[in-house]
Order: structure tokens, then sequence, then C-alpha cells
């Protein structure tokens, strides 16, 4: 008996999920959801601008915007210079942070903040157009277009108190529309007196953060606050260079 209710037990089962399996089928098939709305299907030459510029964002400015022109040959001159420039202006960040840090440090009982690694990675930034206002002043306007999705590798050690800690910078990415000025222009090389650097419109600024190799931006809340604060602390800094 226990053999005969255990072979009738596995065939109840099997019974039972061929069963399930045609009706959900049959269900799936045959009934459709009342909440499910068709889309919207219409020509795109019915779409504004906006909808157009929303449904294409990845393509380059100039494509969107007539005023905008290609700088394909300056992304290549960026391309074929970037292990030059990378070294270039990390040396420069360095020679420029080390008087601050020095300066900064007693006040917080902090024994050295040096740089472990400072490299911009090996992806370049490209420019997606650019700009360039005619006036009649002496002067020259430029709005470049600046997407940059780096791979960079900033490790920053802080010693105090004989423990060390290790802070690094990973995964940036920067988008941003600056506006160039020139002026006055003058007729002796570099051609002009100053050069300031404004932001159009707030830039998107986002990256990884890690401290003892750990995802700091994992933690509830502080990657809403580190990005909001990254993005005021560059845009104070690139008003005016």
């Amino acid at each position: 008996m226990g053999f005969i209710s255990m072979l009738l037990g596995f065939s109840g089962f099997g019974i039972g999920v061929s069963a399930g399996l045609i009706i959900g089928y049959y269900l799936f098939i045959y009934f459709q959801p009342t909440d499910v709305k068709k889309p919207d299907i219409r020509p795109l030459v019915e779409r504004d601008s906006d909808t157009l510029q929303s449904m294409l964002w990845e393509i380059p400015l100039w494509v969107k915007n007539p005023d905008f022109d290609r700088v394909d040959w300056l992304n290549k001159f960026i391309e074929y210079m970037w292990p030059y420039l990378d070294k270039a202006i990390c040396k420069t960040a360095k020679e420029i942070a080390k008087p601050i840090i020095a300066e900064q440090i007693p006040k917080f009982k902090v024994d050295s903040v040096e740089f472990e690694t400072l490299t911009l990675g090996t992806l370049p930034p490209t420019f997606q157009g650019m700009k360039v206002y005619v006036t009649d002043e002496k002067e020259l306007i430029m709005e470049p277009s600046l997407k940059w999705a780096g791979n960079p590798d900033v490790t920053v050690v802080a010693r105090a108190f004989g423990l060390k800690a290790t802070v690094q910078v990973v995964d940036l990415q920067v988008f941003a529309a600056p506006r160039i000025t020139l002026k006055p222009l003058v007729p002796s090389f570099p051609c002009f007196a100053k050069i300031c650097v404004s932001l159009m419109e707030k830039p998107h600024v986002d990256f990884g953060l890690r401290l003892f190799g750990a995802d700091l931006m994992s933690i509830p809340g502080l990657y809403r606050f580190v990005q909001v604060n990254a993005v005021i602390i560059y845009a104070y800094m690139i008003i005016y260079i």
C-alpha cells in the first residue's frame, strides 16, 4: 500500500504540474492585462525638438544644434597627446597641491598627506562640439561641450597617530559646458591678456570613492551628499582660472 500511495502521489504531482503549465500558458496567450497602454507611435517629423533631443541624447551636439561646429581634429589631437598630457597635468597638480597640503595638515593634527598614485587613466576627454561667438569687442568667446568618462586612479594616503588611511577616487565622469573667454585681444603673444572660464549650466560629476578598498558610495545617503558637494566645489573653482 505504501508503494501504491507513493506512486499515485508522484502521478498526481506530474498531472498537476502539467495541467498548471497548460492553464498558465492559455491565460498568458489569450488574456492581456487591462492596465497596459499601447505606445504612442508617431513619425519623427511630428515630434518637437525637445522630444527628439531627449530621444537622441547620445548623438553629438553639432548634429542637434547647427550653431556648434565639429572638432574631430581636436579630439584626435588630444587622443594622440593624452599619454603626455596625463603626466604633465598630474605633475602640475602635485606641485600645486603640495604647498596647500603642507599648510593645511597642521590644523588637523595629521602627520602627512601624499599621493600614492595619480593618473588620469588611458581614456581622454572628448569634445562633442564647439560654439564660437562673434562680438564687436576685442575678445574671443568659445563654448565647447565636454564629455569625459575616464578611468583615473587617484590614491591619497594620510598618516596620523601611527595609523594609515588610504582614499581612492575611481571611475570619474564629467559632462560640462564651459564658456572660455579670451580678452582683451592684443597684438603680442599669446595675443590675449587673460582667460576666463565659467560654467553655463550645472555640470554632471560622478565618481567612485573607496576607503581602505571598501566602496564608500554604497553607504546610504553618502553618495548623494558627496555628489552634490563635489558639483558645488567644482563649479566654484572653475568660475575663473
